[in-house]
């Protein structure tokens, strides 16, 4: 449209192409300069005093406030042919999920879809479990996997993208996941498609492949020749352990993947654990999927702080048409055997934890409010630590930390009765927790049993590779070991894995949560994991047990959990949390496995800790008031 004739036009310019909004006659000064702040603040650019230019996501996530303005200011407006195309799909997306909410969704037949396969790439055969939910994801436009880790959601993902590539809706396939889950997509490849698609991971420059791998954190450093890549060709985007970007737009990730929303052809999220925090975790998964659908999904009565029972239950029903899984009690695995092994504060870590404790206390009855206490997650920490091995502490006793959290309210003098004991501490006493797990693993060497050891510090994890459990040759992951294959001549974390799997003198792996909860197989051969301390990152957890609780253990397998807990400490504190997580998260998906996973008994730092794990927290440090 020329700048002369009436309206707007909305028009594709370029390679890739960007969205060019065009001034034409009759539009006034006030609606150019609306017009201006409405098209996704910080990304649009002024080409002229007639036009706007801005990316294709850009204008798709602001359709809804372009198509108002004119509205309000009865202003006619003229759209590419492809960008119609785009909003068209948004609408019908819509309606898509009104009829599933309405559970008016016709399922497919399982039969058409193994036809589909059958004249297809997609060699391997599905266990019945996964028909099931490749049915029901292939059934909606976009899809959501939230089996269990271990249950082949990669195998499931594959099947999805070669079913919709037969039907020519779409031609390649970028897959946004954590480097430690790239290995499961490169072998999976090989084991369900004939021929093997070229699979790569972004590197340098953007590789000729079929599917490209990409981080989380490369995807927000890359994003536009990403999203370049993306709309070259009809793409099918699947973002593994999307539990990952579920801060939405307040975080990077989460911003970068749901600008790339409005530029794929099929969307998919893969996870185990889609809200282990609260419910509220749903809404940039939902939005991912479904732009701008989210809160017309989830009830307002499961996004309050402590959503009450009955609101889960709305929550299950309303997600159930939207989403597939498959349970922990499908996957014919024995329950694994969970146990706390408890432990006593010894005398000088007893003093201590009462001195932190008290000091904290004062703080905390210093500050007028919660809010002022935004970095509760660093207090946590170093009450965990104080808990596991209170020599941990002395990096902190000299006032700030990184991040600008100050332990403890006040610096500590140097000659104070806290700082001779913790700078000293190692000349006191062994922590008890280091006892108690030297102990269990001389059984289970003794025993030919490998045993996987968790521990969120990593002096700890540095402590008991060079001193504690030096005798068991252990292997050693945690953020700071790179990936960087198992021919590499220094120390890398699939050089560490190797060795835990095939030497038989390595009886032991420490890892951190962090670095390797999620993506990581050993059931083949380790079947004894011991958690020296939990976090209150419940998904951390749950996605860690599954490294060695997974599809393909023989059903004869006995999997031993064991969890360290010191008695009368923070460690008390988080082990309820996680409890309380896991059973909303159990009624979200309906599935009781997570409770159990939650409850060995039987009876996170920075965004892991929520208000109610600083409530918690509070009434622990009140408790101990004299």
């Amino acid at each position: 449209m020329a700048a002369t004739a009436p309206g707007i036009a909305v028009e594709l310019v370029g390679s890739p192409p960007e969205v060019s909004i065009v001034r034409g006659m009759g539009v006034d000064e006030e609606l150019w300069r609306a017009l201006g702040r409405a098209l996704a603040p910080g990304r649009t650019r002024r080409e002229a005093d007639t036009e706007w230019r801005l990316p294709l996501d850009g204008l798709l996530a602001h359709a809804t406030q372009l198509g108002q303005l004119l509205t309000d200011y009865s202003c006619p407006i003229h759209l590419h042919a492809d960008v119609q195309a785009r909003l068209d799909r948004r609408r019908a997306e819509r309606e898509e999920v009104r009829l599933a909410l309405d559970d008016e969704i016709p399922r497919l037949d399982e039969s058409e879809i193994l036809t589909l396969l059958a004249a297809s790439r997609f060699r391997r055969e599905l266990r019945p479990f996964q028909l099931r939910d490749l049915a029901h994801i292939l059934s909606l436009s976009h899809g959501a996997n939230f089996s269990v880790p271990g249950a082949g959601k990669t195998t499931v993902a594959y099947a999805t993208y070669e079913v919709e590539r037969s039907r020519n809706r779409v031609s390649r396939l970028l897959v946004v996941a954590p480097l430690s889950a790239f290995g499961a997509w490169l072998t999976e490849a090989e084991h369900c498609l004939e021929p093997t698609p070229r699979v790569r991971m972004l590197a340098n420059g953007l590789p000729r492949c079929e599917v490209l791998l990409v981080n989380y954190q490369r995807l927000v450093a890359r994003y536009e020749q990403i999203s370049r890549w993306v709309l070259e060709a009809e793409t099918h985007v699947i973002l593994d352990e999307a539990h990952r970007m579920k801060r939405g737009r307040s975080g990077e990730w989460g911003r970068a993947c749901l600008d790339l929303a409005f530029l794929a052809a099929r969307r998919d999220i893969l996870t185990g654990t889609p809200a282990p925090q609260h419910p509220n975790d749903f809404l940039a998964l939902l939005n991912y999927l479904w732009p701008h659908q989210a809160t017309r999904i989830l009830p307002q009565s499961a996004q309050v702080t402590n959503p009450q029972v009955q609101a889960m239950e709305v929550l299950s029903n309303r997600l159930r048409p939207l989403f597939a899984r498959t349970r922990k009690d499908e996957l014919g695995l024995q329950d694994p055997q969970l146990r706390v092994e408890y432990v006593d504060l010894k005398p000088v870590q007893r003093e201590i934890y009462a001195i932190l404790r008290a000091r904290l206390r004062r703080g905390l009855a210093a500050t007028a409010d919660h809010a002022a206490l935004s970095g509760m997650g660093v207090v946590v920490a170093y009450l965990l630590e104080a808990a596991t091995n209170p020599a941990l502490l002395s990096r902190g006793l000299r006032g700030v930390e990184p991040g600008g959290v100050t332990f403890p309210p006040t610096p500590v003098p140097p000659d104070s009765a806290l700082a001779d004991r913790v700078l000293n501490y190692g000349a006191y006493e062994v922590p008890a927790k280091f006892e108690k797990l030297a102990s269990m693993l001389a059984v289970n060497a003794g025993l030919g049993r490998k045993t996987l050891v968790w521990s969120n510090f990593v002096d700890t994890l540095r402590e008991l590779a060079d001193r504690v459990l030096l005798p068991y040759q252990p292997a050693l992951i945690y953020g700071a070991i790179p990936a960087g294959g198992e021919d590499a001549d220094f120390v890398t974390r699939e050089r560490e894995l190797r060795r835990f799997r095939d030497d038989p003198r390595c009886l032991v792996l420490l890892a951190n949560p962090a670095a390797m909860s999620e993506g990581v197989s050993l059931h083949e051969e380790c079947h004894d994991a011991i958690y020296v301390e939990r976090t209150f990152n419940a998904g951390h957890y749950l996605q860690s047990i599954d490294r060695i609780h997974r599809l393909g253990l023989a059903p004869d397998t006995e999997t031993r959990i064991t969890f360290l807990v010191t008695r009368n400490t923070v460690d008390e504190i988080v082990d309820d949390r996680i409890r309380t997580k896991a059973q909303r998260l159990s009624l979200m998906l309906s599935d009781p496995n997570l409770v159990t996973m939650a409850l060995p008994d039987d009876a996170s730092y920075g965004e892991w800790v929520d208000p109610e794990d600083i409530d918690s927290l509070f009434n622990h440090l009140r408790d101990g008031e004299a």
